[in-house]
């Protein structure tokens, strides 16, 4: 004997298969789902959590993105493999970006994703970039908004750290060992590393630059002029991420984002590492872009004429309108 509920399935499936005519065209008539080769760094997971939360709730599967993540040492090792078109986007700091364009690169500057990202951790006996004049400071990398902040520091504060470049995953063990006294990075493997070590803590938690502009998303140029469409989609997911971060805890940002570090213990040290970042404005900051363009400028890194006019040269690479059709379509929803 049939309940109710059961042959009202078999009814529906039972009408399905005879309408199989009409329905197939309207299932034919679906996007394909398109990979997007996306770069970031190890231990970012934070950096990027509007991205991530957004992979982790379907709202790109629900866009027919699917995302093939692919890890870099840092930004500007991304950027050297981006020419080269192994990878669709990248995730990554301001300033490889832009020295990236100052050797001749070329690429689709789409939204800010990060402000601050830049902690500054060290024994507690340290408690300010000033104190540590003179002593070894680990750097993530000579070309990292990170190495830049350091350089602002040291201009600004008038000290001398001695830059140790290493790979982020490093510094733990060398602070261990003595080969650093403190280090620069983001997150969440800086509040990872000070949950590991009670002996450190933030000596600096967010950068002495106001709103400082950090991490952004660029696409492939080629993709921007052949597949708009697919920026816009992987954007408007972005922006629900960025939704989400908004309307709920720090704690339920950071159950989302220790899922995708596949810790769920991470928890806690997602919720302290929460602190070093703002993950809500998707237009960049660009007060704090023209000093960190600046620094890098004089300290080698770029020519200065390119800085005689930030604003100008940033918009050659910078394209909103991916950013505002995908705002503008989440207002009609």
């Amino acid at each position: 004997m049939q309940t109710r509920r059961s042959f009202s399935k078999q009814t529906l499936a039972t009408a399905v298969l005879a309408a199989g005519s009409i329905l197939p065209a309207r299932v034919l008539a679906a996007p394909a789902v398109k990979t997007v080769r996306l770069a970031d760094q190890p231990g970012a997971e934070v950096d990027y959590a509007a991205v991530w939360i957004a992979e982790g709730l379907g709202y790109f599967e629900e866009e027919g993105i699917k995302i093939d993540r692919r890890s870099y040492a840092n930004g500007p090792a991304a950027m050297l493999d981006f020419p080269n078109q192994s990878i669709d986007a990248v995730m990554a700091a301001i300033v490889p970006f832009m020295q990236f364009a100052a050797r001749g690169g070329e690429f689709k500057l789409i939204m800010s994703l990060t402000k601050y990202n830049a902690p500054l951790v060290g024994p507690k006996k340290y408690t300010s970039y000033k104190e540590l004049d003179g002593k070894r400071v680990g750097s993530p990398g000579i070309g990292t908004v990170h190495d830049a902040v350091l350089g602002y520091v040291e201009e600004t504060q008038q000290i001398r750290l001695q830059h140790v470049f290493a790979k982020i995953t490093d510094f733990a063990v060398m602070i261990e060992k003595g080969e650093i006294e403190a280090f620069i990075g983001w997150e969440p493997a800086s509040a990872t590393t000070i949950a590991l070590n009670p002996a450190l803590h933030y000596v600096a938690q967010l950068p002495p630059i106001p709103d400082m502009e950090s991490l952004g998303l660029v696409f492939q140029p080629k993709i921007a002029k052949d597949d708009p469409d697919l920026i816009v989609r992987f954007v408007r997911a972005t922006l629900r991420g960025v939704d989400f971060i908004k309307a709920n805890s720090k704690e339920k940002t950071a159950e989302l984002v220790a899922k995708k570090m596949n810790d769920a213990k991470a928890q806690p040290v997602v919720v302290n590492a929460l602190g070093s970042v703002k993950l809500t404005d998707p237009r960049l900051d660009m007060p704090s872009t023209r000093i960190l363009l600046k620094v890098i400028a004089k300290q080698g890194k770029i020519p200065p004429d390119l800085v005689a006019d930030v604003d100008g040269w940033i918009g050659k690479y910078l394209d909103y309108s991916f950013l505002d059709r995908a705002e503008a379509s989440l207002k009609k929803t």
